[in-house]
């Protein structure tokens, strides 16, 4: 009887547990924002068209919808030319425009958590959130 209840009990939590159902993946799998432009400007993102004027706008609100989410952010933020070649005044745009959705996100984030702006908040705090989210901090994108 004890042994009948003690396979149970071992089977019931087996089954249970999330890395029972997933023994390859990790949790901590990087999760990217792939980002494709191609040689007449056209920005795309996964299924996504996106304007160069709203990619800054578009940035901002997947990092933090993922963030209010799950609690996480993506890890990184990942920059590709497709078809030959992207003019460079193209590329200085999409740059421009990741960046100022990355900004965007962190202002929005530190709002929500602290209540003030990035500069606003501690030392330790900024480095906290450095390290709890690099992907607002990110500079290359290849």
């Amino acid at each position: 009887m004890l042994k009948t209840v003690l396979f149970i009990f071992i089977l019931a939590i087996s089954v249970s547990s999330p890395a029972s159902l997933h023994p390859y993946k990790s949790f901590a799998e990087e999760k990217n924002i792939y980002i494709n432009v191609d040689e007449i400007g056209i920005i795309s993102i996964g299924r996504d068209t996106v304007s160069s004027d709203e990619l800054a706008r578009y940035i901002q609100e997947r990092l933090f919808k993922s963030y209010m989410g799950t609690g996480k952010m993506y890890s990184k933020i990942k920059l590709t030319k497709t078809d030959g070649q992207v003019p460079e005044m193209v590329m200085e745009v999409v740059l421009t425009e990741i960046k100022t959705g990355q900004q965007r996100a962190l202002t929005e984030l530190c709002l929500q958590k602290h209540k003030d702006f990035f500069e606003n908040i501690s030392e330790r705090q900024q480095a906290k959130l450095k390290k709890q989210f690099p992907v607002l901090f990110q500079t290359h994108y290849s």
